[in-house]
């Protein structure tokens, strides 16, 4: 179970001084229909995306988006590449958008594409006219559940799971704040910190602090080890 929900959002180049709890690993998996699911039943959404005429505006979310949508409705590589080529034709999109959200890239809920969107990689197709509300899409939160007919937990059977990546969470207790938070790592960045951890435990002089730093124009976790002008402080579970 990951920890508390609490997410500790220093700005930037703010110190805060921590515990480390627990560096969990979880899989992020990907459901992918076991059977082919025709254009017939495709959400409103969906249909839209392939019959309305390409624009300018909102074609790499649309290529990104019918992608994952074909990924994960069971459809063929080749079909799927086939299909998503011919409804871009003419729009100079890179093959590189298909391979990155084809199987690998959960389609989009109806919550993310009903927002409005500054542009790709965020998939709010609001005002594009794309997504038409029917009264079956209230059973639904998803265009993958709408075309699966995905209503129970039974239903899930009728696909298998795939892992598409590995999640690194690092729980920790903030002493600024005293509350327990869980902040998701890369996978150096995990590393990293378990290279600190060890030699946070082999030295009562130092503690471990977190910041945030800012790495292509987004904030990436950063952890070091400071030395301490007091007496470190301890949680119970460090002791026992």
């Amino acid at each position: 179970m990951l920890g508390s929900r609490y997410r500790l959002t220093p700005k930037e180049g703010e110190e805060i001084p921590i515990s480390l709890l627990d560096i969990e690993r979880k899989k992020e998996l990907l459901w992918i229909s076991s059977k082919l699911i025709p254009q017939e039943m495709f959400p409103p959404c969906i249909k839209n995306l392939i019959s309305k005429p390409l624009n300018e505006v909102g074609r790499h979310r649309k290529a990104a988006i019918l992608a994952a949508f074909l990924g994960q409705a069971g459809w063929d590589m080749v079909e799927a590449k086939h299909l998503w080529k011919r409804i871009l034709e003419g729009s100079s999109i890179s093959e590189k958008i298909f391979k990155k959200w084809f199987q690998e890239m959960h389609c989009p809920i109806c919550a993310t594409i009903r927002k409005e969107s500054k542009g790709y990689p965020e998939l709010g197709l609001a005002g594009l006219g794309f997504c038409v509300t029917e009264q079956m899409c209230k059973e639904f939160d998803s265009p993958v559940k709408y075309a699966a007919g995905l209503r129970t937990e039974e239903d899930w059977n009728k696909g298998t799971f795939k892992t598409i990546m590995i999640l690194n969470y690092a729980r920790i207790f903030s002493w600024l704040t005293g509350r327990e938070s869980t902040i998701e790592l890369s996978e150096k960045e995990r590393a990293d910190l378990e290279t600190l951890a060890i030699e946070f435990a082999n030295n009562k002089n130092i503690e471990i602090v977190y910041t945030r730093i800012r790495m292509n124009k987004r904030f990436r976790p950063k952890f070091f080890l400071k030395v301490m002008d007091e007496p470190r402080r301890h949680l119970l579970s460090e002791i026992i």
